[in-house]
């Protein structure tokens, strides 16, 4: 087995693997052997098809799929071996790979490209300076999330035509010529309209149940974050939209809001035992604080993101990352989908390599002991000994059902790691703390993101 490893460029090299026949036949005859231990075929007894006749019927696939595989094994140990670092998953040259005659002797060769990783060292220290934000409330906030109460909870009723307090179904179809497009995006969505940004109200009001308009979402809707909450979908889906749409309201509804009263309270909090108003609207305060907190160091850790992209200004292969996402996606892209996901891929990839600078370089991996700790946390046990086998069956119940669910467990390892990252660039940089209301931090994050 034989290497050629070549640079082409300050994030990209080439590396190409000779897999010779002593490298593969081996491997290739003991898979053919047990293919023949298997095989049952007329005329012979299970397990004794002549290995000639099993040759000859499995041969050519069984060479090929051992010699991918030694290839792409080799790929990774070569690079291990030779402290080579790189990102993301070598690409093989499927084009070139294609035209290769699987004949048993032959030396059989593959070009795979590499993505290197850039040589930075992210750190946290003095010489970056932060804003972090204190938003105040005031009691306007919180009659706004009372009123957002007594209309979750109030009598819904048919309306004749769409206003600003209205709830709306409808139907969102992607279009081609004035026509619905065959495979286009087509999906039910919720409506709340008085939560749309203002430009995307006046589409809606005076609209009646089955009637419709059309839109261009680059002209009308170009913001992505924006179509998130207007059709309610992944920022992913939501940025490669394109082109022109059409919605047709299904039902519009009004409402009456719902009596500030003891069954109103239980059914907002049942478990706090609300007996008036005054308690409601101290626990409202609560949790608006806690909201605006939580908003402020979403923004905070934004801005620590864009600084350190901005610093570490480095530039990764985009027809590599073009490869790569497209021999990892499930459904075939075009190239203007590529075009249009491409940035934000490699925006989001930028940050991920920043990121796993830092967790390795300040010890801030998340451990299997820490997300425990942090489940004891959550569930109300933190002043109870963990060594308790109470205490520890709950845990260790809790982190069983979430270790099952993958998408769960990542995010929340994602979360504790943003948590140790926010703390530590709030704990070792120049940070300056500014006093705003809620709105004025509103103006601020749509200007700054």
């Amino acid at each position: 087995m034989n290497f050629e490893f070549e640079k082409n460029g300050e994030l990209l090299a080439s590396l190409k693997t000779h897999i010779e026949p002593a490298d593969y036949q081996p491997k290739v005859e003991e898979k053919l052997r047990e293919y023949r231990r298997k095989a049952s075929m007329p005329g012979f007894r299970p397990g004794k098809v002549p290995f000639g006749v099993i040759k000859k019927m499995y041969g050519n696939s069984v060479l090929a799929d051992e010699v991918l595989h030694i290839a792409s094994e080799a790929v990774y140990k070569y690079l291990e071996e030779n402290k080579v670092n790189f990102i993301l998953s070598p690409v093989m040259d499927e084009e070139n790979a294609r035209l290769t005659e699987w004949n048993e002797g032959n030396t059989f060769t593959f070009n795979f490209e590499v993505a290197l990783e850039p040589d930075i060292d992210p750190a946290a220290d003095s010489s970056l300076a932060f804003t972090k934000y204190e938003i105040n409330h005031d009691e306007t906030d919180v009659e706004k999330y009372l009123g957002e109460i007594r209309e979750r909870y109030g009598k819904f009723e048919k309306a004749e035509s769409v206003d600003d307090k209205s709830f709306a179904s409808a139907q969102l179809i992607e279009l081609e010529n004035g026509e619905k497009k065959e495979g286009g995006l087509d999906k039910f969505i919720h409506l709340r309209i008085n939560t749309l940004p203002e430009h995307a109200q006046k589409f809606f009001i005076g609209k009646k149940a089955e009637e419709s308009f059309d839109f261009n979402v680059d002209k009308d809707f170009p913001d992505a974050d924006e179509r998130t909450e207007i059709f309610n979908m992944p920022i992913e889906e939501a940025r490669v939209m394109t082109g022109d749409f059409r919605v047709t309201l299904n039902s519009v509804l009004s409402i009456t809001p719902a009596e500030l009263n003891e069954q109103l309270y239980a059914q907002v909090f049942p478990d706090r035992h609300i007996e008036s108003e005054d308690q409601l609207r101290e626990i409202i305060r609560q949790d608006v604080q806690g909201t605006y907190q939580k908003e402020a160091r979403k923004q905070f850790y934004f801005d620590v993101q864009k600084e350190l992209k901005n610093k570490f200004d480095f530039t990764l292969p985009e027809e590599f990352l073009k490869k790569f996402i497209r021999t990892r996606s499930e459904k075939e892209l075009t190239e203007e989908d590529l075009e249009k996901g491409i940035p934000f891929y490699a925006d989001e990839l930028k940050w991920q390599l920043i990121e796993n600078k830092l967790i390795k370089k300040y010890d801030l991996m998340v451990t299997r002991d820490a997300i425990r700790l942090h489940l004891k946390e959550l569930l109300g046990l933190a002043d109870m000994d963990e060594n308790d086998p109470e205490v520890k069956n709950k845990i260790d119940q809790v982190y069983e059902i979430i270790s099952q669910e993958k998408e769960r467990f990542n995010n929340l390892v994602d979360n504790m790691t943003d948590e140790r990252l926010i703390k530590l660039f709030e704990e070792n940089c120049t940070i300056e703390t500014k006093q705003m209301n809620w709105k004025d931090f509103l103006t601020l994050v749509n200007e700054k993101n």
